[in-house]
């Protein structure tokens, strides 16, 4: 049984690397190697090395109709694919995607998307047009599953489920000790990791906010603070330009190679909290039990941290005040076991939910294999 991925694959962002390594791990956990997945990304031998999945070039035509047409299953997601704030272009793509799949007469299911906003009349009309012909629609959370009915999405049935990187597995300990050694981390004390990422046009404003912030959050913190880039080489870039604006970088070490998703998340699991705009970085937090503090650039960490009942460990991206930014974050740590135990039981919690979108796919595909002859 082939299902064909399509998703923003291939192009070095960390978030949707770890939605393609979730989605990979749930397959395996719910079919073993009954299902193989071909990725539709930017860079197959890439995505190949990475995650050991048959992949193709996502921008030939003739070579997405070909997979689509061997396929038994079309899976649009995750991600926030179907939005038109980063661009019409891309939205179009992805619905592109989804028409040859339709075409070619291969079900259609959208996997733990997070959709919109979708700000355009005409946008609203294709997404509707293309949900209600899918054979199944899962997304990852309730204000996702609101949009979908605001549009006027009648079928199919939408079902809340979770990001397919609460599937995800950590690396071993031996793996996240090289990777403190690679980059010089210290392991003898608590650490504090901080996500940021280039956004909006101000970059000036965007510079001086993360550089106060990080003064403020060593001040503050008993703990060291550590740069974590998502999306190499753009944001180890703005990390270094922050880091010099707080002048004093060598205070504030920064990753600069890229990783594994399932890396990344043991490395998470190491530290003692994370603030973040990145919401990847937020949502390997939550899988670990390591508390979030999120600085929200966009509605889909606001809906994360909803979802995660911490509404309250949030604020604007840069419309903040660091030194009150830093001493919630303070607070937060100072009750971190707490935090951490609430965050155990929602993760176990997600991921099951997580899970349940591989084996919505099976049963669309007609797979004889259920979740409890599949395994947990």
């Amino acid at each position: 049984m082939q299902f064909t991925v399509s998703g923003y694959y291939g192009c070095g962002n960390a978030g949707d690397e770890a939605v393609l390594a979730g989605i990979r791990e749930a397959f395996l956990r719910r079919a073993g190697d009954k299902v193989r997945l071909v990725v539709l990304s930017q860079d197959p031998e890439r995505t190949t090395r990475e995650h050991g999945l048959a992949a193709v070039d996502r921008m030939r035509m003739a070579t997405v109709r070909r997979t689509l047409r061997e396929s038994d299953l079309l899976l649009s997601g995750g991600g926030s694919l179907l939005q038109d704030t980063t661009s019409m272009r891309s939205l179009l793509y992805y619905l592109w995607v989804i028409r040859m799949a339709y075409r070619q007469g291969v079900p259609v299911m959208f996997y733990a998307q997070g959709l919109g906003p979708l700000k355009r009349r005409l946008s609203r009309a294709l997404v509707r047009m293309a949900a209600d012909r899918a054979a199944a629609i899962t997304v990852r959370d309730e204000p996702s599953a609101r949009l979908l009915a605001a549009i006027g999405v009648k079928r199919p049935p939408i079902e809340v489920t979770a990001d397919p990187a609460f599937a995800l597995s950590p690396s071993s300990s031996e793996e996240i000790e090289s990777l403190f050694q690679r980059e010089g981390l210290p392991d003898d004390a608590p650490l504090l990791g901080v996500a940021l990422r280039p956004w909006g046009s101000a970059g000036e404003v965007s510079n001086e906010a993360g550089a106060r912030l990080l003064k403020e959050l060593q001040r503050q913190c008993s703990a060291q603070i550590v740069l974590l880039p998502m999306q190499v080489p753009g944001d180890v870039a703005f990390a270094e330009s922050i880091a010099r604006q707080t002048g004093s970088p060598d205070a504030f070490p920064i990753m600069r190679n890229a990783y594994s998703p399932a890396t990344l998340l043991g490395l998470v699991g190491r530290l003692q909290g994370i603030v973040a705009m990145r919401l990847h970085a937020l949502i390997f937090a939550a899988r670990m039990a390591v508390p979030p503090f999120a600085l929200s650039y966009d509605p889909k960490v606001d809906n994360l941290m909803d979802r995660l009942g911490l509404s309250d460990s949030l604020a604007r991206w840069p419309d903040f005040d660091p030194e009150e930014v830093a001493g919630r974050v303070a607070a937060i740590l100072s009750e971190r076991d707490s935090r951490s135990r609430c965050l155990a039981a929602q993760a176990a919690d997600l991921e099951q939910r997580a899970l349940r979108n591989a084996d919505i796919a099976l049963e669309v595909a007609g797979s004889p294999l259920t979740p409890k002859a599949a395994g947990p």
